[in-house]
């Protein structure tokens, strides 16, 4: 059939006067042309699915960088935090030492002790310097130890301090006292208001009681429930001590 077309064509083009040679050659480029437009594209298909896998591509690479940037920002932002974190560490050190050394004279008397206990620095002085069993009545080598301490504490600066009063697990009902939560509390406020006229500052001076319920000793032995009637001197940390919280 196609045969035929091109016998037929070729009499056309005869009859129409134009030689034979030339008509094949214009076919064979028109022919030629299609199969380069072919080509063409077909190529620029392909360039078109490179281009849009390159676009994905440099989309992920930038996702990666920016998701690299907020990394290295959250990373600096701790890194600043661990150093201040350190900073206040070194300084909560400090303050202990020196607390140390101006109390060193106490402690090796054995008025009171100095610890870092719940990660927070202590003085802790024995009910027996204090008071008598039950009392509240400040003894006078209570009074000459904690005027001591009132000295050295009111030197430190803007430190807030929690006066803890504790007691043993035995129970104690007195007409003053229906129980050791009232006994330890009432203990606490009188060292409270003998620092406050020690000249210690009562803005930073609070009073707690904590009864029974935080013992460093054993209650079940004597020696374990002599260590748990005490009175605690506590150092709070300063607000800018504490950790930050995310919002």
């Amino acid at each position: 059939m196609r045969r035929t077309l091109i016998t037929l064509a070729g009499l056309a083009v005869a009859a129409c006067g134009i030689p034979q040679e030339t008509h094949d050659a214009v076919v064979k480029d028109l022919e030629n042309c299609k199969s380069q437009l072919a080509s063409t594209k077909g190529t620029l298909q392909t360039t078109e699915g490179e281009r849009n896998k390159l676009k994905d591509q440099l989309d992920s690479i930038g996702a990666d960088r920016d998701a690299l940037a907020k990394k290295l920002g959250a990373t600096k932002m701790e890194i600043d935090e661990l150093r201040k974190a350190r900073a206040m560490a070194e300084q909560r050190t400090k303050t202990f030492r020196q607390l140390l050394d101006r109390l060193k004279s106490m402690i090796s008397s054995g008025k009171l002790q100095v610890e870092i206990r719940k990660g927070r620095m202590i003085v802790k002085m024995s009910d027996k310097i204090l008071f008598d069993p039950g009392k509240t009545k400040l003894k006078a080598d209570g009074q000459v130890a904690l005027k001591q301490l009132a000295a050295v504490l009111k030197d430190i600066g803007e430190r807030d301090y929690l006066i803890a009063g504790h007691t043993d697990n035995i129970p104690i009902k007195t007409r003053q006292f229906k129980s050791n939560w009232e006994l330890s509390a009432a203990r606490a406020v009188e060292v409270v208001k003998f620092m406050q006229r020690e000249g210690v500052d009562p803005k930073h001076l609070s009073a707690a009681g904590f009864s029974e319920f935080d013992p460093v000793g054993d209650n079940a032995a004597e020696e374990g429930r002599r260590s748990n009637r005490r009175i605690e001197i506590i150092l709070m940390p300063n607000i800018e001590e504490l950790p930050k919280i995310e919002q």
